[in-house]
C-alpha cells in the first residue's frame, strides 16, 4: 500500500519503488487518460508537483479501498 505524507510529490518520487512503485508507462497512463487522476499543483519547466494526499485519495479510489 503507498503512504504518502502531505507533502508534495515529484514524478520520480511517485514513482519510485519506495512510495508508489508504479511503473513509468502506467502513471502516464493514468496522468493523461483518467479524468480524476490529479493535476500537478505546480509546474515548472520539466518539473511538476503533485499533492500527496490528493494521490492518496486516487490510488485508494482506484483500488476499491
Amino acid at each position: 500500500m503507498a503512504m504518502f505524507e502531505s507533502r508534495s510529490y515529484l514524478q520520480k518520487e511517485v514513482v519510485d519503488v519506495k512510495h508508489l512503485n508504479m511503473h513509468l508507462t502506467t502513471f502516464q497512463k493514468y496522468q493523461k487518460r483518467e479524468k480524476d487522476f490529479p493535476k500537478p499543483f505546480f509546474v515548472s519547466g520539466n518539473k511538476k508537483q503533485w499533492d500527496g494526499d490528493r494521490l492518496q485519495y486516487f490510488i485508494d479510489k482506484k483500488s476499491g479501498r
